[in-house]
Parts: C-alpha cells; structure tokens; sequence
C-alpha cells in the first residue's frame, strides 16, 4: 500500500526544509513526496522518494488538484511548508 505526501511550498525555503526533513525523517520507504514549489525558491533535496514540479495555477484549489493528480498513493497525506511531523 502506497501513501503520497503532498508538500505546497511558496516563498519560504526555511520553513519548507523543516517540513520535508521532518517527512524523510519518519516515513517508511514505500511513501511518496510530491512538492509543489510555486516560486522556484527552494534548495531541492535530492532523494529517491521525493518528486518536485513547479506549476503555478492561479487559484489554490488548482494547486491542490495538480499534486493530487501526480499521487499514486492510496492515501493522501497534505502538508503545507510551515507544518512538519514530530518524532
């Protein structure tokens, strides 16, 4: 079974870091990272289960749906740039 975390990121490369350090720190290895960057800000970590696009759609349904439609996982998992998972 497969899980897709879907990260937004817009315009803070410091509190994006956070959030996907704490991601790769506590998810077992058949999880998928999709990042969507809207603003081409951040360093991009490179790792296997991180994928990252920068599309930037007007509305933020639109950017919602975009990373939806790039998951494979059975369960969704949505985290914005200033939220990350505790140990």
């Amino acid at each position: 079974m497969l899980m897709s975390i879907l990260i937004l990121t817009h315009n803070r490369p410091e509190l994006f870091q956070r959030c996907l350090h704490s991601a790769l720190k506590n998810i077992p290895s058949n999880v998928e990272i999709i990042v969507n960057n809207d603003s081409n800000d951040i360093e991009e970590i490179q790792h296997p289960q991180v994928q990252y696009y920068y599309e930037n759609p007007e509305h933020l349904s639109d950017k919602y749906k975009y990373v939806l439609d790039k998951a494979k996982g059975e369960f969704i998992y949505y985290l914005e740039d200033d939220d990350y998972l505790v140990d």
